[in-house]
């Protein structure tokens, strides 16, 4: 009765990611989703004791529904912004080493990046920095979407991450056309303002995962470098601000 009795308290976590974002997310919403957060959150249920289910989210919704209390935490390479900020919390960014800039890829090298008509995945900092740059920016719901208007017509260049580069290139007759700052202050956790206890359990427990050297490891087999203790080097999230 005991043993039931604790299973029955497990806290539930609702985990939500917002697409297919590789290395950090593959695949979410399916049993073969993996990735870097993938096996962070696993690693975080198993040690915080938490029952865990999983949802993927459009982009555009993802912080509101956290900020409403529809999901416990958002993950899937999400990086820190003061708008973002405004609408719900996050822990310490668990990844800080990575590129804080966007690339732009077109189907021709003699393209005017002010006037160009640009796509950008919804909701993103891609997106966000191309705005407060006042270009002409388009949201799409995902970079493949983004690519497939531009192999359309549709727009002249798109804005984005890495990723989108990698897809482009498989794509062949696109080109990098250089690139811009996101500002991004770290990939970090979102957890909704109203749960300020989930995030100081969830801090807690990437404080423990980083000082024993199981997020080394998996920035390592993720990312291809081991940072680390990042998390001894956190910092006030409000500071990035």
């Amino acid at each position: 009765l005991a043993l039931l009795g604790t299973a029955a308290t497990a806290e539930e976590l609702r985990i939500a990611t917002g697409g297919h974002y590789p290395p950090y997310i593959y695949e979410p919403g399916t049993a073969e989703a993996r990735g870097l957060d993938k096996d962070l959150m696993d690693e975080i249920c198993a040690r915080g004791g938490f029952d865990c289910t999983w949802v993927d989210l459009p982009m555009g919704t993802i912080f509101q529904q956290l900020a409403d209390g529809e999901v416990d935490v958002v993950t899937g390479g999400f990086g820190y912004s003061s708008e973002r900020d405004a609408l719900v919390d996050f822990t310490c960014p668990y990844v800080t080493s990575g590129d804080s800039t966007g690339l732009f890829v077109g189907r021709s090298e003699d393209i005017d990046l002010l006037s160009a008509r640009i796509a950008a995945l919804d909701a993103s900092l891609y997106l966000k920095a191309m705005e407060q740059a006042q270009r002409n920016v388009t949201p799409y719901p995902t970079e493949a979407a983004a690519l497939d208007a531009l192999t359309a017509g549709d727009v002249d260049v798109v804005f984005g991450s890495h990723n989108m580069v990698a897809m482009a290139t498989a794509r062949d007759g696109y080109y990098r056309l250089g690139e811009y700052p996101t500002f991004s202050g770290g990939t970090v956790l979102g957890v909704s303002e109203d749960a300020p206890e989930l995030r100081a359990k969830l801090d807690d427990l990437l404080a423990k995962i980083s000082s024993d050297g199981t997020l080394g490891q998996l920035q390592l087999q993720w990312l291809g470098q081991d940072s680390g203790d990042t998390i001894s080097r956190c910092f006030d999230p409000s500071a990035l601000t």
